[in-house]
């Protein structure tokens, strides 16, 4: 019982709660939007978005033009190949798999990013609001992280001169 108490109290001096909230709150403000008529849809895997953007800002897969530009190539790529050949199992593998080829090679990876033509495939989003919801919330999701980070960030004191 001790070793799990000291457990909890490790995690809870990381604060894993600053990040979870500014995650929840940043999701919150898109789903207002949505709510409130401002986008057309509410997109799922914006939530593994945020996990990313907050919990590890740092990270290669939560960089701003791999969240953005990552979605972005995805979502289309999936409209693309589904709109070619429907959304049956095999298409929908292609399209997931040429997704994560295009985030690769463009340097753009953002592993959420991988659901968006299963997301496609399932629902048959109209894609000119689809897109234009998906755009929007990821390039806010990234201002609110952005802005986060900055306030969040503990403050480094530059080096005295020492002359």
């Amino acid at each position: 019982m001790r070793a799990l108490f000291s457990l909890f109290q490790n995690r809870w001096a990381n604060q894993p709660w600053k990040p979870a909230l500014g995650a929840g709150l940043a999701i919150t403000v898109i789903a207002g939007l949505k709510a409130w008529g401002m986008l057309a849809y509410l997109i799922a895997p914006l939530g593994a978005s945020a996990t990313l953007v907050w919990m590890v800002p740092k990270s290669p897969l939560a960089r701003p033009r791999a969240v953005i530009g990552g979605s972005l190539i995805s979502a289309l790529i999936g409209f693309f190949v589904l709109s070619l050949s429907g959304s049956t199992p095999w298409a929908m593998g292609f399209a997931v798999g040429l997704a994560i080829f295009a985030m690769v090679m463009i340097d753009v990876l953002h592993a959420p990013a991988g659901a968006l033509p299963l997301v496609i495939g399932i629902n048959h989003p109209e894609p000119v609001s689809f897109m234009a919801s998906l755009a929007a919330s990821t390039i806010l999701l990234v201002l609110l992280g952005l802005i986060y980070v900055r306030l969040t960030e503990p403050k480094t004191n530059p080096a005295p001169d020492p002359n």
